[in-house]
């Protein structure tokens, strides 16, 4: 019986022995296995992995996935001494399991040493550059992207260098001002906006202008050459009639003079029309004896 006992005791020890030295790391794990908890091997590999029984060695699991962290919202002071409101992202990994345990001991400190990272970053950053540089309407002008880029990369090495965490990526999810600042904005917004619809106002009329002033030049040739044609044209036909009168008088000038006499007598006379002519009167001639007596 007591053989029985010390075999069972023995097989639970050695049961307890394989369980504790046998570690499953999971695909998404990070695995650091520490000697009286200092960290001696870190294991990225998923499969199983041997290590000493417990409480010789034990098991640090880590999550090395990709995680995100909101930092809160800040207030920042820009080179011309405006006040804004920044809040931000920040995607990490762990990259060095050894040096993250030392440093930051865990998720929840490594998320609070990159918010502080974060924040410090920028606000460095910030305090370089001038309110336009965030805000404009002119466009490709805005620095936020260079800004945030230089962040992220100081933020890349420091934290790789001191937590052993790699940070993916840095962006703004906020950008905004304070209450008392908000009016000097919209302000300054407007006014903005009034300049530029002035210069637009101001480059329309002067193509206006342009537009009138060769409009009107345009007109003032087309007159001056229809007038100069008309006045050539009623020349060359005054000329053609006074050509067909001077032949129509040298073929028959009794004739002529007949003609002329009587279209005179039409335009002058009518019903309401009273002559008095003196009897040698040359346009008493034709009214006095017809033609041809």
């Amino acid at each position: 019986m007591r053989k029985l006992l010390g075999v069972l005791g023995l097989l639970v020890i050695v049961a307890y022995l394989v369980s504790t030295s046998l570690v499953r790391v999971k695909e998404s794990e990070l695995v650091l296995i520490t000697q009286f908890g200092n960290p001696v091997r870190a294991v990225n590999q998923a499969g199983l992995v041997f290590k000493l029984p417990d409480p010789i060695q034990t098991v640090v699991r880590l999550d090395k996935r990709l995680q995100a962290i909101d930092s809160e919202e800040g207030e920042y002071l820009t080179r011309d001494k405006k006040n804004l409101l920044l809040s931000s992202f920040v995607l990490w990994r762990i990259d060095d399991p050894l040096k993250f345990l030392q440093s930051v001991k865990d998720t929840a400190g490594a998320e609070q040493r990159l918010r502080d990272l974060a924040g410090s970053q920028l606000g460095a950053a910030i305090g370089n550059y001038n309110l336009s540089s965030f805000l404009t309407t002119k466009q490709n002008e805005s620095g936020i992207s260079l800004i945030v880029e230089s962040v992220a990369e100081n933020c890349r090495e420091q934290a790789l260098e001191e937590f052993g965490i790699e940070v993916v990526d840095i962006r703004l999810r906020r950008l905004g001002f304070p209450t008392q600042n908000l009016r000097a904005v919209h302000k300054r917004m407007r006014a903005e906006r009034e300049r530029m619809a002035k210069k637009y106002r101001a480059e329309g009329e002067e193509a206006a202008a342009k537009i009138r002033s060769k409009t009107d030049k345009e007109v003032r040739e087309l007159l001056a050459q229809a007038y100069r044609e008309s006045q050539i044209k009623r020349g060359r036909g005054e000329a053609e009639g006074i050509r067909i009168y001077a032949e129509a008088f040298e073929k028959d000038p009794e004739f002529y003079k007949l003609t002329r006499t009587l279209e005179s007598y039409s335009k002058f006379l009518d019903d309401k029309t009273t002559l008095v002519l003196s009897a040698q009167s040359p346009l008493f001639k034709y009214l006095e004896t017809p033609p041809n007596e």
